[in-house]
This record gives C-alpha cells, sequence and structure tokens, in this order.
C-alpha cells in the first residue's frame, strides 16, 4: 500500500484546489476569471487521468469514488450545455440559413443564369419546332393543348387540396433534393437538372403561346411559380456548392473541402424545406382556383418571393454566430 500512500499524497493538493474551484463555480463559470477557469480545466484534466489510474490499480479504496465524483461534476461544469432543439432551429432559421445564403451568391447567379438560359433556349427551340414538348407531356396532354385545353384546369378538381398540397410539395422537395445531390458527382446531374427544369418550363411557355393558353397558364402558376422555380435555383446553387467543394478544394485536403461544402449546402437546402410546404399549401388551395382573378394570384406570388428574398438578403446582425 506504500504506493496507493504516495498516489494519496502526490495527487491530495490538486483534487482538494479542484474541489475548491467546483465548490467557488457551482452557479456557473462566470463565477471565475478566464485563469481560473483555465487552472479548472487542468485540474480536471488531472483528476480525469488520476481516476482512470486509481480505478485499475486501487480498486476498492476510498480514493476511487472521491475521485469519480470529481471528474463527474468537472464535466458538468465543462462540458457545453447544448441548446434546446427549439432554439437552435430558431436560431438557424434566423441566422444560419441567411448567412449560408448570402454566402451562395456566386453559385446562386450561375445557377440563375444557366436556368433562365434554359428556359429561353426550350421557348426558341419549342417555338421553331413544336414537336420539342413531345419530351415533357404525354400525347393526350398535347392533343389537349391543341384543342385548346390544359392540365391546369383540371388540377384540383379531383384530389382534395389537403392531398394534392401534400403530394405537391413533396414532390418540389424531391426535384429540390435530387438537383442538390447531383452536385456530388462534379455538378454534372445539378446542371443537367437545371438545364432540363429549363428548357421544360420554357417550353410549355411556347406551346402555350403558340395554341393561345397563355392567360391560363399564368392564372394557374402567377400566385406560385415565381417562388418555386427560384427554389428551384437555390437547390442548383446548393449542388453547385457542393460540387465546387469536390472538384476545387484549393490548398485543403479533398475530404475536407468536399465535408465543408455538404455541410454548408445541406444546410442551405434545409432552410428551403418550410417553404416549398408553404408554396404546396397555396398550389393546393389558391392556385387551382380559376375564379380568383389572376391579378390577385399574382400579387400572391409577388408577395411570396419578395417576402422570401428580404428575409434571406436581410444583413446578419451575428455574422460571428453560425448555427450549425
Amino acid at each position: 500500500m506504500s504506493d496507493y500512500a504516495g498516489f494519496v499524497a502526490r495527487g491530495e493538493p490538486e483534487w482538494a484546489a479542484l474541489e475548491r474551484s467546483l465548490q467557488r463555480a457551482r452557479g456557473g463559470l462566470t463565477a471565475l476569471d478566464l485563469d481560473e477557469v483555465e487552472r479548472l480545466a487542468a485540474l480536471h484534466r488531472r483528476a480525469m487521468s488520476d481516476f482512470s489510474y486509481a480505478r485499475t490499480h486501487y480498486a476498492g479504496t476510498p480514493v476511487v469514488p472521491r475521485l469519480r465524483q470529481l471528474a463527474f461534476d468537472g464535466h458538468r461544469l465543462l462540458a457545453a450545455r447544448r441548446e434546446p432543439a427549439l432554439r437552435r432551429m430558431a436560431r438557424f432559421f434566423l441566422v444560419g440559413f441567411r448567412e449560408r445564403f448570402q454566402a451562395a451568391r456566386r453559385h446562386l447567379l450561375v445557377a440563375l443564369a444557366v436556368f433562365v438560359g434554359a428556359t429561353a433556349l426550350g421557348f426558341i427551340v419549342a417555338t421553331l419546332q413544336p414537336s420539342f414538348i413531345n419530351l415533357f407531356f404525354g400525347a393526350d396532354a398535347i392533343d389537349g393543348i391543341r384543342r385548346g385545353e390544359i392540365w391546369t384546369d383540371s388540377v384540383g378538381s379531383v384530389v382534395p387540396p389537403a392531398v394534392l398540397s401534400s403530394k405537391i410539395f413533396t414532390n418540389n422537395i424531391t426535384v429540390a433534393l435530387v438537383t442538390w445531390a447531383g452536385g456530388a458527382l462534379a455538378g454534372i446531374f445539378t446542371l443537367f437538372a437545371l438545364l432540363q427544369n429549363g428548357m421544360m418550363f420554357g417550353g410549355v411557355l411556347a406551346a402555350c403561346w403558340r395554341y393561345e393558353l397563355l392567360d391560363r397558364l399564368f392564372a394557374f402558376i402567377a400566385a406560385h411559380g415565381p417562388l418555386e422555380l427560384f427554389l428551384i435555383v437555390v437547390a442548383g446553387a446548393a449542388g453547385l456548392m457542393l460540387a465546387e467543394g469536390a472538384v476545387s478544394p484549393g490548398n485543403r485536403p479533398r475530404s475536407e473541402s468536399f465535408s465543408e461544402a455538404a455541410r454548408d449546402s445541406a444546410l442551405l437546402m434545409v432552410g428551403t424545406i418550410p417553404w416549398f410546404v408553404l408554396l404546396g399549401l397555396v398550389e393546393g388551395y389558391i392556385s387551382p382556383v380559376m375564379t380568383l382573378p389572376t391579378s390577385l394570384k399574382a400579387a400572391v406570388g409577388a408577395i411570396l418571393i419578395g417576402v422570401f428574398l428580404t428575409y434571406a438578403l436581410f444583413p446578419v446582425s451575428t455574422p460571428g454566430e453560425s448555427t450549425q
């Protein structure tokens, strides 16, 4: 037991000092100054090491429960306290998402340019070659357009609005996630998704213009379309962020660059989900109601995208407090 006595004699001053520090900090670390906190942390690390040693070599002696308690009390005091889930979620949407959206401006501009360019190209090609629209729509839908009928007329007439809303926002979120995830393959599938969606939209515009159905198309998409299309662009920007992390790591290891890009782009995507849900409700309950004036729906659409852009682009007052 002489080794045990020596172990206790050596450790006693530090254990006693740790006990005094823990007693002083009972109300929290704010009761200590910086030097005292650093000293407490050092004493706690030493007590943890002593506890591990004593548990192996001096099991059953009085020093083991004492060191166990010191280790537990020190860990409880020094371990970072995790914020409640609701508070972390609120801080993410108030600060974290907006930080990431604003940091992705370059990727947003590229994604927007690709989508707008693809829309213009789709419109031109479908105008010059009407059969181009066959790539995106079945024969029944195309025959209906030629007869002056548009598929939006039947939306909501069979499926209840609640079910329709659920299907719509689930489908839109899926499209956005696929567009984002495509960035993992050097951005090829992200660019393909932006091009496909843009050319399809342009082709639809051209077909409706040819058969004088633009007014009925706009009557349907005016409320949800502007923000919905922009959120697809946001998903494309997230995919391009992911691709940049994989393709252009800079001076960092590729795995580190990709991991950071995956985290930031995923959080950018998470921030769009509530807006997709809101748009699903609009598209299920407002867009199919053709008795509502198109001007009123257009006002709803303008308000939605205006509120989103104001929220997302408003300067972040606490840029150093990024939300995880």
